[in-house]
């Protein structure tokens, strides 16, 4: 059990409220990390739209600070801003403080390895939510004729002059979007034309490949399992202007937070086409949920507007849910559907098979008197006709949103401690919810 006073956060949730009104997504937060690291290839200014203000993005500002960048971060209303001049980075290393606080510092070894010829990082932190071994990193950088070793606190990379000039081919054993970034970034390095098979197909790897073209790299193949790019020996001094996706787990939080108990609720700029699993899913269990996309073409940013949920009587269950890697559903959406299946109507089977041991959320739930038994396989979730308040806990960024969801829906107070785990992933989530009527408080500990 943790100890209340080691949390720095306290939120309070008076649930059984109906939530209804307009909430909007912030930029995506896997997508921004990687590109923060990606403007130091850019040997000039790059300006970032659309950046959510989270702690893992200010962590990663103090990154390009000690690297030597120039960095701002313009706050607005209409979106966030973060402006990197990477013309004076003169760092190759960045230290323990910083680095473990944020998983996504590791792929500044391959950013740093292509435009500087090296680099050294202290070991990233980040949520526990399974094992996440950095092997599949540097097997990808060694593939390049990068030298990886590892050290008590740090991994090391030192690029190897290239005696010859030959395509390089990278096979990755796991689809890991970590990995497939650190791979592209560290291509940007090399006039060789560079293949990497297995890679990741999430947007957020097609929004870097996006940026990497926008400064001058050619890529084929973003988004599927096999890209092709070919870098260069120096990129674009010029401005450069780049807007971030929306943010397809925020979209999936206010969903499943409007199917627990939400009567009209209207999510604003975001991409239905990102997170086409979880809205499959929810519309099998009793959900109706309309798509208005701002375009005719019916792809970018949307409005989703849920018009029926759970506060129209108890949904059913889908059965099972099984977390894979994308395009299936996600692994960052397992944990904060789960408040919605402990008071469906039947039993549902939950498995992750990219974290087989990211039942943090579960654990939780059960004080709030939700029947999830536990198996080799995953767990099976019993529905229950209602939750019931209790002090909680959030072990990991998503499992503290499923107990903020889980609080809105049950009957009573519930209370989640939280060791800053939320305001890694969520812009502004106190503000948001209570602009849809959910009755929330944010305290610190």
């Amino acid at each position: 059990m943790y100890a209340v006073k080691e949390y720095m956060t306290k939120y309070i949730i008076n649930g059984g409220r109906i939530l209804r009104g307009e909430v909007t997504v912030s930029g995506s937060k896997n997508a921004v990390l990687p590109i923060l690291s990606a403007a130091i290839l850019n040997n000039g200014v790059t300006r970032i739209q659309n950046c959510p203000d989270i702690s893992d993005v200010r962590i990663t500002i103090e990154i390009l600070k000690e690297l030597g960048c120039d960095v701002q971060f313009l706050k607005s209303s209409r979106g966030n801003t973060i402006e990197i001049n990477a013309a004076c980075i003169n760092c190759t290393k960045i230290g323990v403080e910083n680095a473990c606080k944020c998983r996504s510092s590791i792929t500044f070894l391959g950013a740093l390895a292509a435009r500087m010829g090296e680099a050294e990082v202290a070991y990233p932190g980040g949520c526990t939510i399974g094992k996440r071994p950095l092997d599949i990193h540097e097997d990808a950088l060694s593939a390049m004729n990068i030298n990886v070793r590892n050290c008590e606190h740090y991994v090391r990379a030192e690029r190897n002059e290239e005696s010859e000039h030959c395509d390089r081919h990278i096979f990755l054993r796991f689809p890991s979007v970590g990995a497939t970034e650190n791979a592209m970034l560290a291509a940007m390095g090399t006039s060789e034309t560079v293949f990497i098979y297995g890679a990741a197909m999430e947007p957020e790897i097609v929004c870097l490949a996006d940026y990497l073209t926008a400064i001058g790299a050619e890529i084929e193949g973003a988004g599927t399992n096999a890209i092709r790019m070919k870098g260069k020996s120096e990129y674009k001094a010029d401005p450069i202007n780049f807007t971030v996706i929306p943010d397809r787990i925020e979209t999936a939080t206010y969903l499943m937070a409007a199917a627990a108990a939400g009567v009209n609720v209207k999510i604003h700029d975001c991409n239905p086409l990102h997170i086409t699993p979880v809205i499959k899913t929810l519309r099998s269990m009793g959900c109706e949920i309309k798509e208005h996309f701002y375009t005719a073409e019916k792809e970018g940013k949307a409005t989703l507007e849920l018009t029926k949920g759970a506060a129209y009587g108890r949904l059913e269950s889908p059965g099972f849910i099984i977390a894979e890697t994308y395009p299936a559903y996600p692994t960052d959406a397992q944990s904060i559907i789960l408040p919605l299946l402990a008071t469906a109507k039947g039993n549902t089977l939950v498995a992750d098979r990219i974290f087989p041991e990211r039942f943090g959320a579960a654990e939780e739930l059960v004080k709030m008197g939700a029947d999830i038994q536990k198996r080799d396989y995953g767990q099976i979730v019993k529905g229950k006709r209602r939750l019931k308040g209790a002090e909680v806990y959030s072990h990991d960024l998503r499992a503290g949103a499923a107990m903020i969801i889980a609080g809105l829906s049950a009957s009573g107070q519930t209370a989640v401690y939280d060791n800053g785990y939320i305001q890694r992933g969520y812009d502004g989530i106190t503000e948001k919810l209570r602009g849809i009527g959910a009755e929330i408080w944010e305290i610190p500990c």
